[in-house]
């Protein structure tokens, strides 16, 4: 059986991760100059008042001593292994993965394998889920990455923001836009496109922007049988508008998880987002 590994931006359950033995790397989150493991040291609460704090907030990949000795305890074993990273686009996490790889690949010839999931939180969760049944009748490292890879390229994920003062701390927009946004009542509406984030819609307001993310939504998986995953940092109100807009759409598979430690980190506490594998 091949070993999964994911990092911390993988939003599994705690059963999920129990019943298939999954280990988690956790990348760090940096705040005031104190590092912490992410999910291990510091939860999504925890890291949502240092946010209401306006403390200073960085986010980084994952240290040597917290992923190298699990890739190395499987190859010393001869377990195969895939490890399923967070966007290579916003993360380092992925390429330095790759590196130990090869690094270990001197040493001993146990097959192990990098995907680069392109994404983050529940949308690699329900990606993994799909991978975890995919394996059940076929064992094959080759096949299930090229699968995975399949299933990248089927995920939608988009978000919208209502408050932009967290992506203006981390320099990814100028303060004089920052203010233009805020004085407009302009939302964003963003989209992971092969795993960087590009701009999908402006809107005029959060019922305006949430009108718009419902359509992503309709116009990309008209299937109402589809699963849809949606995620939310700290604002509940967004979390439930969304959830009546999809009951009124006819779509009843709904999942809902958190907006990952990582990404909240950069784009605050006032988002909502959908993502869902198109057919």
């Amino acid at each position: 059986m091949i070993k999964i590994i994911v990092d911390s931006t993988c939003d599994l359950s705690e059963a999920f991760i129990e019943k298939y033995q999954i280990d988690i790397v956790p990348l760090q989150v940096i705040i005031n100059d104190k590092n912490y493991k992410d999910k291990f040291e510091l939860d999504i609460n925890q890291l949502y008042e240092h946010i209401r704090q306006k403390d200073d907030i960085k986010t980084s990949l994952p240290s040597y001593d917290d992923i190298f000795p699990i890739f190395e305890k499987y190859a010393k074993a001869n377990q195969p292994f895939i490890f399923f990273s967070f966007s290579k686009a916003l993360s380092g996490t992925f390429n330095f993965a790759n590196l130990l790889i090869k690094d270990l690949k001197d040493t001993y010839n146990t097959q192990m394998r990098v995907v680069d999931f392109k994404n983050g939180g529940l949308a690699s969760a329900v990606m993994m889920e799909e991978i975890v049944a995919f394996m059940e009748t076929n064992n094959n490292i080759d096949d299930v990455v090229k699968f995975s890879e399949h299933l990248v390229n089927r995920m939608h994920h988009a978000v919208m923001l209502e408050d932009l003062s967290q992506l203006r701390k981390g320099g990814r927009i100028s303060a004089v836009k920052s203010i233009i946004s805020s004085a407009l009542s302009i939302k964003p509406i963003l989209e992971l496109v092969d795993g960087h984030i590009a701009s999908y819609k402006n809107a005029i307001g959060s019922k305006r922007a949430l009108n718009d993310l419902m359509h992503y939504v309709t116009s990309k998986a008209p299937d109402k049988e589809t699963k849809i995953g949606v995620l939310y940092s700290a604002n509940e109100d967004l979390l439930n508008q969304m959830l009546t807009r999809l009951d009124k759409h006819g779509y009843k598979n709904i999942v809902v998880g958190r907006i990952a430690s990582v990404m909240t980190a950069h784009i605050g506490l006032d988002a909502v987002s959908v993502c869902f594998l198109s057919n």
